[in-house]
């Protein structure tokens, strides 16, 4: 009997000792396929990684609050303050350029991938409208959902620029704690889990240095055919080449980046188109190369194969397609697993 009993000691002692192993080992692969980094995707990135010992300190904005490029007079007419309470930092804020009257593309991304975490946070950017009813819903989704950034200008397709610049010095002044910053445009989708995981464990938590990624667009010619919405006379921009810059419906810049843009952009003459602009003219002013993301953008071929075959036939994305519709948002984030 006491000969038994020793012997089913010994075998729960090696099942228990069993049990330990496997729960280690578990654990080591939980480990490796959670926290490790995977391979960059980025191809010949053209930026620094930063780390816990090297992380970028903040500094008071060396920007005039009430300049916006050759507006002298500017103001945040709506200023919500999504960051206030981040100041150990946030990983991602996002940006998005939007028509007051799109009132439906904001709902949509409020209610698909713009969901504010404590990770991120979303702002809409727009200026004021000349239509007293569209500024009175304004004023109404504003107070409602506390994500509009209104800047004092005309809200009109020849103002982009100033929209864009008004996101960076929002960003310098009232969220600099951002370690990524996106810039959008709102009939685009974001991946947003995925973008949160590329950020955090492809690239660094911790932020980076001297980053601009996006699609890229080399040796553009400037168009000045009176046929084409892109007509620009040799007066607006005289070279017949825009210099490399990024489309301007998907960007991420790092927190060292946006208030040197700021900076610059405040007293480089005024050109309409934003992203030709801004990370054109000005990020080759400040000497910011500009990195491409390639097969991480979602294309609408890639698109159509994910709304109708699924996630597992489209690879992996960030963002895309740029210039969709409400319904075509929902359709594709549907199609995005959780």
């Amino acid at each position: 009997m006491l000969e038994s009993q020793r012997g089913e000691k010994c075998d729960m002692m090696v099942l228990h000792k069993l049990a330990v192993v496997i729960v280690s080992l578990m654990l080591i692969y939980d480990f490796y396929n959670t926290s490790t980094p995977l391979e960059i995707r980025v191809q010949n990135p053209k930026f620094a990684l930063l780390g816990p010992y090297n992380g970028t300190e903040f500094s008071a904005p060396d920007d005039v609050y009430e300049q916006l490029i050759d507006l002298k007079n500017f103001s945040f007419k709506v200023n919500p303050q999504p960051c206030q309470n981040y100041s150990a930092g946030l990983l991602l804020v996002v940006i998005i350029s939007s028509n007051p009257s799109n009132y439906d593309n904001r709902m949509v991304i409020r209610n698909t991938w713009g969901r504010s975490l404590d990770s991120t946070k979303v702002v809409f950017l727009i200026g004021e409208s000349e239509n007293p009813t569209i500024s009175h819903r304004i004023q109404n989704e504003s107070a409602l959902f506390g994500d509009i950034v209104q800047g004092s200008f005309t809200d009109a397709y020849r103002n982009m620029t100033y929209k864009h610049v008004m996101g960076l010095k929002w960003v310098t002044h009232h969220c600099p704690m951002a370690k990524y910053i996106l810039k959008t445009d709102d009939d685009v989708v974001v991946n947003s889990y995925a973008l949160r995981q590329f950020l955090a464990r492809e690239l660094s938590p911790w932020g980076a240095k001297g980053l601009i990624t996006c699609q890229v667009l080399e040796h553009a010619q400037v168009q000045r055919s009176h046929r084409s919405k892109w007509r620009v006379s040799p007066a607006e921009y005289g070279p017949h080449y825009y210099p490399t810059y990024c489309a301007g419906w998907a960007i991420i810049y790092s927190q060292d980046v946006v208030p040197r843009l700021l900076k610059t952009a405040q007293f480089t003459p005024y050109f309409w188109i934003d992203d030709v602009h801004v990370t054109g003219v000005v990020a080759q002013e400040i000497g910011v190369a500009r990195t491409p993301l390639a097969s991480l953008i979602l294309s609408r071929n890639r698109a159509k194969v994910l709304t109708s075959m699924g996630a597992d036939y489209a690879g992996q994305f960030l963002f895309g397609p740029p210039d969709i519709s409400v319904n075509k948002i929902s359709q594709i984030w549907k199609a995005i697993p959780e």
